[in-house]
């Protein structure tokens, strides 16, 4: 019982997982004929996006608003196998796809071909950049978001934006790698060089400079080919549309208690507050009067003291000198008679 509910744990965290990995990090996209100086702003969680390209003597724009969070989970991500690669970049800017199937529509006399061709004006209108110098790596392959972001890429950046975009569409792709070089192919009704594998015909689609249009191969890749990797087709459904909303059944409003007033009755009899009792309060006098006696006791003896002393040796003093006096009177005295007595003895 346990294994099996931790079973299904495991494979709804799967789930979850690949749900939101599938989610759409365009968050939204539009194309519009003519030059549009409007610029999706930057904020703390999206990056805005402005291009401006050309199409058979006509002017688009398209703006788009890129999740930051999204963007940046890629940073450790693998970037060996560019199949991989492409079926990521397939589901993660689905928009911008679904936007140019809503271009398609606005456009009903163009063909297979021009549908395609218009894909890759706008892959080729971003600039040609070399991966030792905007990510100091040598072939350093990035995920189709990261290409839009940057602005720009090499050869393998391009080809996996634009086949991304074709087999999101729908397309027969295929990757065809020449001599330092890297393209698309595409099967289908179109006109120009093509390259057959395994009975199918992939026709030659330039994804760097401008001006390539599908079946063109520029002189300087030559018909050299090393390898054709076919692509699975596989065409992205339409958006999902919002979940309906059910409105809540309409709910009766209960009606409010009625409030039962009480019966009256004679008001009770509060109890008169408690009185200290006489004999509590009677010894805190006692002990507040002998407090002040003792007080007063301290500050007399404290003043008297040094009043008695004082007094004291001044008796003592006055003692003192009249006990001098006398015995000075005495002296005189004894020394008169003892003279006198001589005095006589000697006569």
């Amino acid at each position: 019982m346990y294994i099996k509910s931790l079973i299904a744990l495991l494979l709804s965290s799967l789930l979850i997982s690949a749900n939101s990995f599938a989610e759409d990090a365009l968050s939204s996209v539009q194309i519009m004929e003519g030059i549009n100086q409007q610029r999706p702003p930057n904020t703390r969680k999206t990056i805005g996006r402005r291009y401006v390209w050309n199409f058979r003597g006509k002017h688009y724009t398209v703006l788009m608003t890129i999740d930051l969070e999204r963007y940046n989970s890629y940073s450790g991500k693998e970037r060996y196998d560019i199949p991989k690669l492409v079926e990521e970049g397939r589901t993660t800017i689905g928009n911008l796809t679904r936007e140019f199937q809503r271009t398609f529509k606005q456009h009903r006399g163009w063909s297979k071909q021009d549908g395609v061709d218009f894909v890759l004006s706008f892959v080729q209108s971003l600039p040609y950049t070399l991966d030792d110098v905007t990510t100091g790596y040598d072939e350093f392959r990035r995920y189709a978001i990261e290409t839009l972001i940057e602005g720009g890429g090499d050869c393998e950046d391009t080809t996996i934006l634009v086949a991304a975009i074709l087999r999101g569409l729908g397309e027969s792709t295929a990757l065809i790698f020449t001599p330092g070089h890297i393209a698309i192919g595409v099967s289908g009704n179109f006109t120009g060089t093509s390259l057959t594998y395994n009975d199918t015909k992939y026709y030659y689609c330039e994804t760097t400079g401008t001006g390539w249009a599908v079946g063109v191969l520029p002189a300087s890749v030559g018909k050299t080919v090393d390898a054709i990797v076919p692509l699975t087709p596989s065409k992205l459904g339409p958006a999902p549309k919002p979940d309906k909303v059910t409105a809540p059944a309409p709910v009766r409003p209960t009606p409010a208690p009625k409030i039962t007033e009480p019966t009256p009755q004679t008001p009770p009899i509060k109890p008169a507050p408690e009185k200290p009792k006489p004999e509590k309060q009677a010894s805190t006098d006692s002990n507040n009067v002998v407090g002040s006696v003792i007080a007063i006791i301290f500050i007399l003896v404290g003043i008297g003291a040094p009043i008695v002393y004082l007094v004291y040796r001044f008796i003592l003093a006055e003692r003192d000198n009249h006990r001098q006096d006398g015995d000075a009177e005495y002296e005189d005295t004894f020394d008169s008679t003892d003279s006198s007595s001589t005095s006589a003895l000697d006569k």
